[in-house]
């Protein structure tokens, strides 16, 4: 029984797709094919259920997964940790952030983690809350700063403070006299959104389709001050966190009814090895004075 072996059975536990398998690992499918019956050759059980284009678990199945499940997470961490003593003066964290909170949090941060942490370097993703989740899951990142309303019961999840999305319009927009706009009132609208990846767009699509329509959707970018600089020259109506500090009057920031109110959090991956340099970041975040922070 090789290592490789119980890796290729894990994936395909977890994708239930060979072909899925194959491509995470980077091999053939007859690869995957291969090991997957000499395992079972040698348990002398089926793991598998096979059906067309899917792969379930049988019973026997079910308890060997979790039984190797358990113990190649104790060996990854058990082999992080004799690495990560070797770096207790130098290392890096991979952290991932969407672009929203990014632009308007993570400068500040990182400017005083430098300072307290000198000897750590950090390697930054920025994507959507939902690409950032992935990528902690996929242990491409080692943490990730999301929206964590709706987060994978595979993260562990340390929310940080509370914010809301909030409509941004250009200047003598005919909404800029009202405390809330009803989301029916954007059925007219060009919107402004942020990628497919991101949290907000889905909460916007979500309450426009329940108040009976699409939104038209003129731009889709991930770029904030081009978002800015597209509503206040009329092209549509953009959201933004109230931790936005505009510092033009050529937009303002509305609430919307009812409210996208969201909590921004911490993740990584449940029973993943936290080396130095996670730790201290893990701790540095915890510890930074928010707005509207959670105690």
């Amino acid at each position: 029984m090789e290592l490789k072996q119980l890796e290729f059975f894990i994936s395909v536990a977890e994708l239930g797709n060979m072909t899925k398998a194959a491509q995470q690992h980077y091999v053939s499918q007859p690869n995957i094919t291969v090991a997957i019956k000499k395992l079972e050759d040698e348990l002398g059980v089926e793991l598998f259920k096979r059906e067309y284009k899917k792969m379930t678990l049988t019973e026997k199945g079910h308890q060997f997964y979790t039984s190797i499940k358990h113990v190649l997470a104790e060996l990854e961490n058990s082999v992080a940790e004799i690495k990560d003593e070797r770096h207790k003066l130098s290392g890096t964290v991979t952290i991932g952030i969407p672009p929203m909170i990014s632009a308007y949090l993570f400068t500040p941060l990182l400017n005083h983690f430098r300072q307290e942490y000198p000897q750590w370097e950090l390697n930054v993703l920025e994507e959507g809350s939902v690409g950032v989740s992935e990528r902690v899951l996929a242990d491409e990142a080692d943490l990730g700063i999301v929206i964590i309303d709706n987060i994978s019961p595979k993260l562990e999840a340390m929310p940080l403070f509370k914010s809301e999305h909030k409509l941004c319009i250009p200047s003598g927009h005919p909404f800029h006299s009202l405390a809330q706009v009803p989301f029916d009132k954007l059925k007219e609208e060009s919107l402004i959104l942020m990628k497919i990846d991101s949290v907000h767009r889905k909460n916007v699509l979500a309450n426009c389709e329940a108040c009976g329509f699409l939104p038209k959707i003129v731009l889709s970018s991930n770029q904030i001050k081009t978002n800015i600089d597209s509503v206040a020259k009329g092209v549509g109506l953009s959201f933004l966190l109230d931790i936005a500090k505009l510092e033009r009057n050529d937009v303002q920031l509305i609430s919307m009814d009812p409210p996208l109110t969201v909590t921004i959090g911490l993740v990584f991956r449940k029973n993943k090895y936290l080396s130095y340099a996670m730790k201290d970041l893990i701790n540095f975040i915890k510890h930074f004075p928010y707005p509207q922070k959670i105690n």
